[in-house]
């Protein structure tokens, strides 16, 4: 994946979580009106997973992952439930 550096916010509908190898998670997404398509949550970063079924607001850096075709958030600084934005993260 290339990172553009630019930070975005998006809300979606998570579909599918997975550990990844490194001990991070990866969450695919759905319903974010445009062509983003997943989510990594890096080990460095503790955020629990999201649920599936849940409808959730992503922050991170985007980057285009030419392997999916799709673009992704990587890595996430937070995620908050979309219902009641609940923060996930302590203020930093």
């Amino acid at each position: 994946m290339r990172a553009s550096g630019k930070r975005v916010t998006v809300v979606g509908r998570v579909v599918r979580v997975r550990s990844r190898y490194d001990g991070g998670w990866r969450v695919r997404l759905a319903d974010t009106g445009g062509a983003l398509g997943a989510a990594e949550i890096r080990p460095s970063n503790l955020l629990p997973p999201p649920r599936r079924g849940t409808r959730i607001l992503v922050r991170g850096h985007i980057c285009y992952d030419p392997t999916h075709g799709w673009y992704a958030i990587d890595p996430v600084d937070a995620w908050f439930d979309a219902a009641g934005h609940t923060d996930t993260e302590d203020s930093r």
